[in-house]
């Protein structure tokens, strides 16, 4: 009886390894993970363009839908050898408060901090999830607002800490 008990408890154990060895890291939205190829990106984005030759590993797409919600751009880093590095999504600053939310509400209140000058001001939220550091960024300026929200793999666990 203990060792049919011993021999399920390690299969179990195995199996969990397994499993738990295969999952890949999500960036972000649903469909993209982090080191996925430009290929890949390309199916899930749409049309992508190199941003210019000085940053070789820099693309962009326009027009992006991220569920329903529409993202004026979307700019990555993206090299041959470890794949897709980084995102950042530029949504319209009438759709703020709705991402902020849907941000709140998966992850938990942000760490947040504003700065103000006369020509700018800037409000800025981060999180940490384990997996991705999220920053969101409003950016107030003399002639244009921006929303931006970037990730990229997170490098500290916040279990560590």
């Amino acid at each position: 009886m203990l060792n049919r008990l011993q021999a399920a408890l390690i299969s179990l154990m195995a199996s969990l390894l397994i499993l738990w060895g295969i999952q890949p890291a999500q960036a972000c939205v649903e469909g993209l993970e982090w080191g996925m190829p430009l290929d890949q990106v390309h199916a899930h984005l749409g049309e992508v363009h190199q941003a210019n030759t000085t940053h070789p590993e820099r693309f962009f797409a326009r027009n992006v839908m991220l569920d329903r919600l529409p993202v004026s751009q979307v700019t990555f880093d993206l090299t041959p050898d470890a794949g897709l590095q980084s995102l950042a999504y530029e949504f319209a600053i009438d759709d703020m408060t709705e991402v902020l939310a849907g941000l709140r509400a998966r992850h938990g209140s942000p760490l947040s901090t504003s700065s103000m000058d006369p020509k700018q001001n800037e409000q800025i939220w981060v999180w940490n999830t384990g997996e991705d550091l999220i920053t969101a960024v409003k950016h107030d300026g003399t002639t244009h607002q921006q929303f931006v929200i970037a990730y990229r793999p997170s490098r500290l666990r916040p279990e560590t800490l």
